[in-house]
This record gives structure tokens, sequence and C-alpha cells, in this order.
């Protein structure tokens, strides 16, 4: 019971500062705003919070959300795994662009790179990272993949290449297609992977 007052809780403070920083903007936001907005205390919020840029770091769970959509209603178990992940990266990529949280990534990035605190983005416990594991593991150990690599090898490699196109479609200010532009380089590392 007292585990999901928590969690509640914690989502009240995260809904709550998405929705400001959507608002307001990030720096315009002050974490006053958030704790009144979210209904909850000072103490509620540093327990669960180092500061307002752990709450910018959380956005990456808002896709987790869009990643289950994925597994439930595009993942097809008949198909090639290596076409399940082209599926998938395509589904990320265009998840990525396509966000109303698009303008917070160069804060996000540039925040990420200099704490010390949690990096949610590369948590391994979220939904993106199940899915690229299983897929993989699944992959490999039905031969359907062929690499020198273990599948959380592969798994970290992928979420490389993605941070690394996203960052850099944020330093070119946006002005091409990620969605696009992630497929004609991903899917040719995908396709190598396929058990011919």
């Amino acid at each position: 019971m007292r585990r999901a007052y928590k969690k509640k809780t914690k989502e009240k403070i995260m809904n709550a500062a998405w929705e400001l920083f959507q608002e307001h903007g990030y720096e315009e936001t002050t974490i006053a705003e958030i704790i009144e907005k979210s209904n909850t205390s000072r103490s509620a919020f540093y327990h669960h919070f180092r500061g307002k840029e752990e709450l910018l770091f959380t956005i990456a769970y808002t896709y987790d959300e869009d990643y289950d959509t994925w597994l439930q209603e595009c993942y097809d178990e008949n198909l090639h795994v290596v076409d399940n992940l082209i599926s998938f990266n395509n589904y990320v990529l265009h998840a990525v662009e396509s966000s109303s949280f698009c303008s917070f990534y160069p804060t996000l990035y540039g925040l990420q790179v200099m704490t010390d605190g949690v990096r949610h983005i590369l948590n391994p416990d979220r939904t993106y990272y199940q899915i690229l594991r299983q897929l993989l593991k699944k992959g490999i150990e039905s031969g359907q993949i062929v690499s020198p690599h273990t599948y959380t090898v592969l798994t970290d490699m992928i979420t490389s290449f993605q941070i690394g196109l996203t960052y850099n479609w944020c330093l070119q200010k946006k002005r091409y297609s990620l969605t696009q532009y992630g497929q004609d380089i991903m899917t040719p590392f995908f396709q190598s992977l396929r058990n011919r």
C-alpha cells in the first residue's frame, strides 16, 4: 500500500512537471510551481527527485508507454526477428521525432552529459531495453541472428546508434526527418545480423 502511494506521488510530480515544462518551458518552470501543481510537498519532491533536471530526464519513461503499444499492436511473432527489429527501430525514431517533448531534447542531452545523478535514458529496466533484449535474445537463440556479440552488447550498440542519431538531429536543428535518416543508416546494420 505504501509503495503504491509513493509511486502515485512520484507520478503526480512527474506529470505536473511535464505539463508545466510544455506550458512555460523548462527554464521558466520552478520547483515551487511543480509542487503546487502536483499538490504534493517539498519533502515528497526531494524524496523522489534531486532537482528539476532529474524530472526532465524522466521524460524517457513517457516513450515506454509508446513502446508498450508497439509490443501490443505491431510486434508480429511470425515475422523474422530482424524484421521486427527494423519495425521497432522505425517506431522508436518516429516516436522521438514526433513527440511533443522534442523541444526539450537539446537541454535534456546537455544535462544528461553533465549530471552525476541518474541517467534515466540509460535505465536498463525501461520497456525500451526489455523489448530490444527480448528480440535480440530470441533472434540469437533461434538462429535467426548471427553475430559475434551477445544480445546485451547488441542492445547497447543499437541504443548508442539511436542516441547518436537523435543527438546529431538536434545539433542539425532538426532540419531533416530523423525517422527516414535513421532508417537509411540502421536498416543495413539490422540486415547484417540476419542469418541467411
